[in-house]
């Protein structure tokens, strides 16, 4: 599996990506801009993402807008099978439940809180399909 993990605080990036590691290759990248470039090098590489963990709360482009923009670019590629799609899970220390919808609205399959361990994750993973 190969995955993308965006996070603008470095120790969660870091951390996240080793976590995740046990379950593919991944990627990383610092900020929304970064991320959207990445995922649509792989499209045209054809080695898209099958995860993209979302920080919610980016300066610039935050987890949602990001979110947004992955699933336009997949409908306007015709990627409009679940399946095909890339599985999108935010990640936040966020717990409010306006924050929770917009996330959903835009586009993600699921949540991860921070702080996170391997239980967390694996859990998160299988509720969205990926274990």
């Amino acid at each position: 599996m190969k995955i993308l993990v965006v996070d603008d605080e470095f120790v969660s990036l870091q951390k996240l990506s080793l976590l995740l590691s046990a379950y593919g290759k991944c990627d990383a990248a610092t900020n929304g801009e970064q991320a959207l470039e990445m995922f649509r090098i792989a499209h045209q590489q054809n080695t898209p993402y099958s995860l993209i963990t979302l920080d919610i709360d980016m300066p610039g482009m935050d987890g949602p807008t990001v979110a947004e923009h992955i699933r336009q670019y997949e409908l306007e590629s015709g990627i409009t099978s679940m399946e095909q799609q890339g599985k999108i899970l935010m990640v936040t220390a966020m717990t409010d439940g306006k924050s929770i919808m917009s996330s959903f609205k835009k586009g993600c399959e699921g949540y991860l809180n921070k702080p996170f361990n391997e239980e967390t994750i694996r859990v998160s993973l299988a509720n969205i399909g990926i274990l």
